[in-house]
């Protein structure tokens, strides 16, 4: 007699320790069993929006994370150990999104998204939403910018008598060819934006707060498929994307334009700092690298440099109550 097969299905939405999971085509709500809750890892949550996984004998819960193609993760806040957030799993496509105006364009959290996806290898563009508010033509600088450096950017609008027909199209076509998250500050419009791609998706949309600072409209991350193909990731918004756990050196090699720079230094363990003969600093004062790019760059990378810190001290501490390969108990 042959073992039944066991089922796979698709993480859609996650409630504290249910699972929204699709499975042949149909929704079902699930646990997790409890084992996933034991695991040891570095991740905030044992499952994340996008996982793919395998259900138990019963089929009635979650009993197996399968191995992950992508995720676009960021550093947890609040945490008292560094922890990863995974915001997204087995993802082809991150889309950051960023007002022209109201809120402002937020240079280093944009950065921070692209340089997620470009750590895990995942095609990434940029959204540039509310044209219409940009009395001034500021964002064209930013449009400029992200154009030069290689990423696809999208200037749209949604307001009647101003709407971008066609970034629309460009944008739904990505969206039916991808399984795409959107991920930008709170207030960005984010979900008017898939509303609008999207009809009868039927997002909640909010407005901006006195201060100007989106509400946070989506309350949870929810893995959407859409009518025609695709899946989309609409998600609360971030006010900052950190990296999780990302080397000193490494830093530099989620800015293409900085990473192309390292060759000509001097030194090639240049972090572009304050060392001789650095062709990124020249190049920063020669405007060839846009000062706001290399901004982003050094505050990841001082958060890389210190978390090396912090972690070498508690590995020498560690070694330190150690003799004759065994923990010492403090004080001894």
């Amino acid at each position: 007699m042959t073992e039944p097969s066991l089922r796979e299905g698709l993480v859609l939405r996650i409630d504290a320790k249910v699972c929204h999971v699709e499975v042949d085509g149909e929704r079902h709500t699930l646990p997790l069993a409890g084992k996933l809750f034991e695991e040891r890892s570095h991740e905030k949550r044992p499952l994340a929006v996008g996982d793919r996984v395998q259900l138990d004998v019963t089929g009635k819960a979650i009993d197996v994370l399968l191995p992950r193609v992508s995720q676009l993760h960021r550093r947890a806040a609040s945490e008292g150990e560094e922890r990863a957030q995974v915001i997204a799993a087995n993802i082809t496509l991150v889309l950051a999104v960023a007002s022209a105006a109201e809120p402002p364009f937020q240079p280093e959290l944009v950065d921070g998204v692209l340089a997620g996806a470009v750590r895990q290898e995942i095609p990434a563009a940029l959204i540039v939403t509310k044209m219409d508010r940009d009395k001034k033509g500021a964002a064209q600088q930013w449009i400029d910018l992200y154009r030069s450096i290689g990423y696809r950017v999208f200037a749209t609008s949604t307001v009647a008598g101003h709407e971008t027909t066609a970034e629309f199209e460009l944008v739904r076509a990505l969206l039916h060819a991808n399984r795409s998250v959107l991920c930008g500050l709170s207030g960005a419009g984010k979900s008017t934006l898939l509303n609008t791609l999207i009809p009868g998706l039927s997002l909640r949309i909010g407005s901006l707060s006195h201060i100007r600072q989106g509400k946070h409209t989506t309350a949870h991350t929810e893995l959407i498929p859409l009518p025609g193909g695709g899946y989309v990731l609409d998600t609360p918004g971030v006010r900052s994307f950190h990296q999780f756990q990302i080397g000193a050196q490494e830093s530099q090699f989620v800015f293409p334009e900085i990473a192309a720079l390292l060759p000509k230094c001097q030194y090639r363990s240049c972090l572009h700092r304050d060392e001789p003969g650095c062709a990124v600093l020249a190049a920063v004062a020669s405007r060839e690298v846009h000062e706001s790019r290399f901004r982003s760059y050094s505050v990841m990378l001082d958060h890389a440099l210190r978390s090396e810190r912090q972690h070498s001290r508690v590995d020498g501490d560690d070694d330190g109550q150690r003799q004759g390969g065994k923990r010492r108990r403090p004080g001894s």
